[in-house]
């Protein structure tokens, strides 16, 4: 069984949503911003968040990256009455696994449900992520800028990695390389050069560096 967070600003909807899972035996914590959302992954460690849109304050998608600063390995639905092929595409750009259209059956809902959490248990497990250490390593922006120039280039010499990421201080940059190989994000192939690890290649993709 899941533990769910749902935020919906429609209590109905709301409601019908906490119903419906509690029947299946998940452990559900329902709120009704994404702010309220975000304070509650600060005090459990949720399986999935279904999130809607649109709600007063912050939206769904905006709260994506805090929620994955909380806890990496978070599921993500993004729920809207106004789904369209850019809603959908801009949700999964910044991080959502997937989108579901209202009105939805219990049978969609909880399928969905399902599928979001294998899949990122999946990749949990082909990851083999450290989240502290990981959050430790992303705490810093020269490092986190270091992932997203790997991320682009593929494949960077030292000094060209010192240089894209804007660094003179050699020793310096050395300190955060290790930090992020410590962490498994980035390591050195046979010729020396850098280049994200698997684990890296996941938190890009997963995680807002900005």
């Amino acid at each position: 069984m899941a533990n769910v967070l749902i935020a919906e600003d429609d209590a109905d909807l709301r409601t019908n949503m906490v119903d419906i899972l509690e029947l299946e035996g998940h452990q559900i914590v329902a709120v009704d911003c994404a702010e309220a959302a975000i304070s509650a992954c600060e005090h459990h460690c949720f399986d999935i968040a279904l999130l809607d849109l649109l709600m007063p304050g912050m939206t769904g998608v905006e709260a994506i990256s805090n929620l994955r600063q909380l806890n990496p390995f978070i599921a993500v639905i993004i729920i809207t009455a106004y789904a369209t092929v850019d809603t959908a595409v801009d949700a999964m750009k910044k991080g959502a696994d997937s989108v579901m259209t209202k009105p939805f059956n219990a049978g969609e809902l909880l399928m969905s449900i399902k599928r979001s959490i294998a899949e990122k248990q999946l990749l949990k497990s082909a990851a083999d992520i450290d989240p502290d250490s990981v959050y430790a390593a992303l705490a810093n922006p020269l490092r986190r800028m270091t992932l997203k120039q790997l991320g682009t280039h593929k494949q960077l010499k030292f000094m060209d990695l010192c240089r894209l990421v804007g660094v003179e201080d050699h020793t310096k940059f050395n300190f955060h390389l290790r930090q992020l190989k410590k962490a498994g994000l980035v390591q050195q192939n046979e010729s020396k050069i850098y280049i994200l690890t698997t684990t890296g290649q996941f938190v890009l993709q997963n995680h807002n560096l900005s």
